[in-house]
């Protein structure tokens, strides 16, 4: 790399790409400069140039790992390209930044790996929950045993309500399996348990059951997940992950009971109760930027040397988890990470 800024090409400028172009913007320190957009869809492409204020294009993604003025790629392509397109980015010497989840499986996470690491450069992941405030907040109660002492048990609530389950126009792969889409486990589970574990520790064993309502629209994919996951440290989590029930803020996020006290941390605040304070609100400080120029800036310092929290190695783990989940639900039996996929 030469200057003082990363050269970075966004790779799918779609809604995902148009956010990280957005939150170089807003960081604003010159540690990365986007100086390409790629896409096939060469009028989206031209449009996306337009109002981005990005001057180059291209619809040639091996073109762009040729040209030694681009520094790192990031990959903001569907799911089902990741694997393929990040190892042709590190064959070429690129460093890797790739949105969640990193692939569609363990099998493909480790090839690409193993592909960053034969060649020298960074691979990170794009997993947005965990640089939201509330991540660093509890990871440091958590630490610290403030306020609530010794962790004894905790749950995490996670979800919205769409009986229909999809999106729309250039998104609507997302929720098509045919097309590498997935149900909300994985699209929105991924984002739940990669935040989980920046808070909680490590998962050893996911025991995981799927729900659909009456009134949920679709049959190929699940509405509701229900996972028991039991940590490296003991400690047992209970983790709802919902696409058919609108979980009111009060009700959403974490609750974690310890041995002098519980807390509630979500969308309304964090109320603490101990025998002392019955339910006080406790404030969350906010961060620098948003959670994606805080992941990017977190990139930008791994590539520097100063490693972050979500590198390829760590949302590995991740995705294990949720693989372990599907094969739970399909088995009706617990799966042990180590030994269903060795040594993450």
């Amino acid at each position: 790399m030469t200057g003082a800024a990363l050269r970075l090409a966004i790779v799918g400028v779609g809604w995902a790409g148009t956010r990280q172009t957005e939150s170089v913007g807003e960081l604003g320190d010159g540690t990365l400069q986007v100086v390409c957009l790629v896409d096939p869809d060469v009028d989206h492409l031209t449009d996306r140039s337009k109002v981005l204020g990005v001057e180059r294009i291209c619809s040639d993604l091996p073109e762009i790992l040729a040209d030694p003025d681009i520094d790192a790629v990031s990959i903001c392509s569907p799911h089902r390209f990741h694997c393929e397109q990040a190892v042709a980015a590190a064959e070429a010497g690129k460093h890797i930044l790739v949105e969640k989840p990193m692939s569609m499986d363990v099998d493909e996470a480790t090839r690409m790996i193993d592909a960053a690491s034969k060649a020298h450069v960074c691979l990170y992941v794009a997993e947005s929950a965990t640089y939201q405030p509330v991540a660093s907040f509890l990871r440091d109660v958590v630490r610290q045993g403030r306020w609530i002492g010794e962790l004894t048990a905790a749950s995490v609530s996670a979800g919205f309500r769409a009986p229909a389950y999809g999106y729309p126009d250039r998104r609507a792969w997302l929720a098509q399996p045919e097309h590498g889409g997935t149900g909300t486990w994985a699209l929105h589970g991924i984002h739940t348990i990669a935040q989980m574990r920046y808070v909680l520790g490590e998962v050893a064993v996911v025991y995981a059951h799927q729900h659909r309502a009456a009134s949920f629209e679709r049959d190929d994919v699940e509405a509701t997940v229900s996972a028991t996951l039991t940590l490296d440290s003991g400690l047992m989590v209970q983790l709802l992950q919902t696409a058919e029930t609108k979980i009111p803020p009060m009700l959403a996020g974490y609750v974690l009971h310890g041995d002098r006290g519980s807390l509630h941390a979500g969308p309304a605040g964090c109320r603490i109760f101990t025998d002392e304070d019955h339910g006080t609100l406790v404030d969350i400080p906010a961060a620098r930027h948003s959670e994606h120029a805080l992941e990017l800036e977190a990139f930008a310092a791994t590539v520097a040397g100063v490693e972050g929290p979500t590198t390829g190695l760590s949302e590995r783990r991740s995705l294990a988890v949720v693989e372990a989940g599907y094969e739970s639900m399909r088995t009706g039996l617990p799966v042990d990470l180590e030994q269903r996929f060795g040594v993450l």
